[in-house]
């Protein structure tokens, strides 16, 4: 069963193969950045310009690479956010922090929610819907 990350604004499919790609920009750079699928693991592949750019701490902005829609999460702006679907299962959001070098990704479905990454616990009190 394959985990589909979608666009939360156009709904394309940014995983056609095996990484998820997005745009992302930082510093006055932008260029394509390919993530990994599975949630805890915070290898990435971009342009080295782009990488050599970040340090630990800044803020990365993510786009859509089909429709270049912001994908910052609309109840945090400290977070990017992405639909998944899986055949199988309901609908869920996926958010991970803008900040490189902070490994906290979370996955909400139903009224649960699925904390990866070492830095997951530093965001206790993030509210993920809306209340």
């Amino acid at each position: 069963m394959k985990n589909i990350y979608l666009c939360p604004h156009c709904g394309a499919n940014l995983n056609p193969s095996v990484k998820i790609v997005l745009v992302a920009m930082h510093r006055g750079r932008r260029g394509l950045i390919l993530l990994s699928p599975m949630p805890g693991n915070y290898k990435f592949v971009c342009d080295r310009s782009l990488a050599d750019s970040m340090d630990v701490g800044d803020l990365v902005k993510f786009q859509c690479p089909v429709c270049s829609a912001d994908l910052t999460a609309p109840r945090d702006k400290e977070f990017a956010e992405l639909h998944l679907a899986a055949s199988g299962r309901s609908p869920r959001r996926v958010q991970f922090s803008r900040r490189y070098g902070t490994h906290a990704t979370f996955v909400i479905s139903d009224g649960e929610i699925a904390a990866y990454g070492d830095d997951a616990d530093e965001f206790p009190q993030k509210n993920f819907f809306g209340v």
